[in-house]
């Protein structure tokens, strides 16, 4: 019989990787509060980055990962469209944090400059895409949760907070 939960290093990839897109949504968004050139502005672009990096890291290893240990079974009450949904914004999230990062790194390299502009504005417009997909994504699990009753949530909390 297939496991009702992920694994433990899934929900710990997938926590550490959540926390990591918060931050990364808090600098970009706060960094031009201060003035250019600052060292406030400064610091927040550098965190930007060292996160973004970790972020891509974390990314190939969980495709590698999850590649080796598949995700249990969706609720049995859920229907084809809402299983396609699924998998698309599964499959979105797992994009966005393998382009996303690398997108902003060639952005800021010397190559990313040369290209001109559309690195970055790239950038700057995927990350709300990603919101939405972020969004979208909490919205379903929580209205699994709470509306449906299903326990899909648990699937991706710790072990000690899942009920079982």
């Amino acid at each position: 019989m297939a496991a009702r939960h992920y694994d433990r290093v899934s929900v710990w990839l997938h926590w550490l990787v959540a926390g990591m897109v918060l931050i990364q949504f808090a600098t970009g968004w706060i960094w031009d509060v201060y003035e250019r050139g600052s060292e406030g502005r400064l610091y927040l672009f550098r965190t930007h980055i060292v996160v973004g990096s970790g972020i891509l890291l974390l990314a190939v290893i969980r495709v590698f990962w999850r590649l080796t240990h598949p995700a249990p079974p969706l609720p049995a009450g859920m229907g084809p469209v809402q299983r396609l949904a699924a998998r698309a914004t599964h499959g979105l999230l797992y994009l966005a944090i393998l382009v996303q990062p690398a997108l902003g790194l060639i952005a800021i390299t010397g190559f990313g400059k040369a290209l001109g502009r559309w690195p970055r504005d790239l950038h700057v417009t995927l990350t709300n895409v990603i919101l939405a997909i972020i969004v979208l994504h909490v919205a379903a699990a929580l209205w699994h949760q709470f509306v449906r009753r299903d326990d899909l949530l648990a699937r991706m909390l710790p072990a000690r907070f899942a009920s079982r």
